[in-house]
């Protein structure tokens, strides 16, 4: 069994988005102004997700070119990853991911193969998926366990890939209960770091987490941070008021859920924060003035600017 290992300095990753112009291109500046917000608030950051950074409507030339403004902005000051999205694949999956690591990207997050049109590998095939992918690949990757693909990948198989390769060097756990954690913890290669979901953070960080990943820190990175800074610190009853108010702030946004990349938009519109200009790429849309109002609302009922610092 793998002895609990506290981590001094747990990571709060934000899945980033893609702001674009009203011309519905890539916008730099408001996405570099993002990205400086994140090094300011101390939250590293994955690059064109599928979810939060709309990554399924991105062009190749469009990823290559958000992972280059991820690198140049934040390299050196928090952690830059890769978030490529899903593939039906590991020949699609490898061309997103040496794309990412082309860009000097940190490491390289792989998805479970989304087969489509309801199809679920078996474990022959998921291993078959990874270790072709992994055969491939000489650069840091981390592997995401994530149930929005409609399955989960076995224990025994993720703590198999940690052990056979190397390279391998987190797993997401996004979904799955924390049994799920508490095996895979005590089967994997005893240096993989281990990252969960935010809400349950304060359960996983003492069963040895090294952080979370999440969408809430691209509006709210301090209240995020605040939630491992105060654990790291001892101080209990504050990392539980921190978290409290990321709950709070979930419980507002979700009502939108699943599409993040909508909440994601309209809070940064509400917020008059950079990429705030409210524009979803197609076929997606924006929720409406009402939608915008309500969340408006809730978000002054909780006080998330005061909570956040915001003018």
């Amino acid at each position: 069994m793998r002895k609990i290992e506290l981590d001094p300095n747990p990571s709060v990753f934000a899945m980033a988005p893609t702001p674009f112009t009203t011309d519905n291109e890539v916008d730099e500046p408001a996405l570099r102004a993002h990205l400086r917000r994140m090094v300011e608030g101390g939250c590293d950051v994955y690059m064109g997700s599928g979810g939060v950074g709309e990554g399924h409507v991105l062009t190749t030339d469009e990823l290559r070119r958000v992972y280059e403004i991820g690198v140049d902005e934040c390299k050196g000051k928090i952690k830059v990853y890769a978030n490529p999205r899903e593939a039906r694949s590991a020949a699609d999956m490898l061309q997103l991911a040496n794309l990412a690591a082309a860009s000097g990207i940190e490491v390289v997050q792989l998805y479970p193969m989304d087969a489509g049109h309801g199809m679920r590998p078996n474990y022959l095939e998921q291993e078959r998926y990874y270790c072709k992918l992994l055969d491939a690949i000489d650069y840091p990757t981390s592997i995401s366990v994530h149930v929005a693909v409609g399955y989960v990948t076995p224990v025994d198989l993720v703590a198999k890939l940690t052990r056979d390769y190397p390279l391998v060097r987190e797993i997401n756990i996004m979904g799955p209960p924390m049994s799920y954690f508490v095996q895979l913890r005590d089967q994997a290669r005893p240096d993989v770091k281990l990252n969960t979901g935010i809400a349950n953070l304060l359960l996983s960080l003492p069963l040895g987490a090294n952080g979370c990943l999440c969408a809430e820190p691209n509006i709210i990175p301090k209240v995020c941070r605040a939630v491992v800074d105060h654990w790291v610190k001892g101080d209990q009853q504050a990392a539980g008021e921190a978290l409290t108010n990321v709950i709070r702030f979930g419980n507002i946004v979700n009502q939108w859920a699943p599409s993040t990349a909508r909440w994601i938009k309209m809070a940064l519109k509400i917020l008059d924060l950079p990429g705030g200009n409210g524009v979803v790429r197609e076929p997606y849309l924006l929720p409406g003035e009402a939608d915008q109002k309500k969340m408006a609302d809730q978000f002054a009922a909780m006080g998330l600017k005061e909570l956040e610092g915001l003018p």
